[in-house]
C-alpha cells in the first residue's frame, strides 16, 4: 500500500515573520462510507453486503453504549476504542457538579495488527 503525500509550507505561530518550514501533508481524497466498506468486505468473504451492513450498524450502536457504560472496547488487532471526559475545573470534589463537564472524546488505540499495516506504508510525492 502506498500513501500520497504533497509538501504544505507551515509557519511557526510562535513567530510570524520566521521562514515557513515544509511538511508532508497526507493526500486525502475524500471519504467512504458503510456501503463502500461492506461492499469490499462481501467482495472478499462470504457473506453478502446487506448482512454486513447489518453488522457495521450494530457495531455503531453497540460501541458508543459499551463506551457510555464505562467500558474500553478492545477488537484484537485492530485497536480499542475508549474515552475521556473534559470539564472546567472546580476548586474542591465538593463543588463539582455535572454541569462542568464540557463533553467526551474518543479514543482509539490502534492493536499490533493495524500499526504494523500502516508502518509498511510507502510514500510517494504528488504535486499540488
Amino acid at each position: 500500500m502506498s500513501v500520497n503525500y504533497k509538501v504544505v509550507a507551515k509557519r511557526n505561530p510562535g513567530n510570524r515573520e520566521a521562514d515557513p518550514k515544509y511538511y508532508a501533508s497526507a493526500n486525502a481524497k475524500g471519504k467512504r462510507n458503510q456501503r463502500f466498506i461492506a461492499k469490499q468486505i462481501a467482495e472478499r468473504s462470504s457473506l453478502n453486503e446487506m448482512d454486513i451492513l447489518s453488522v457495521i450498524e450494530g457495531f455503531l450502536q453497540i460501541v458508543p453504549e459499551c463506551l457510555a457504560d464505562g467500558y474500553s472496547v478492545g477488537l484484537g488487532d485492530f485497536g480499542s476504542f475508549s474515552i475521556t471526559a473534559k470539564s472546567e475545573p472546580a476548586d474542591t470534589a465538593e463543588e463539582f457538579n455535572a454541569s462542568l463537564i464540557e463533553g467526551v472524546k474518543p479514543n482509539f488505540r490502534p492493536g499490533k495488527l493495524f500499526k504494523k499495516e500502516l508502518g509498511q506504508l510507502e510514500y510517494k510525492k504528488i504535486s499540488e
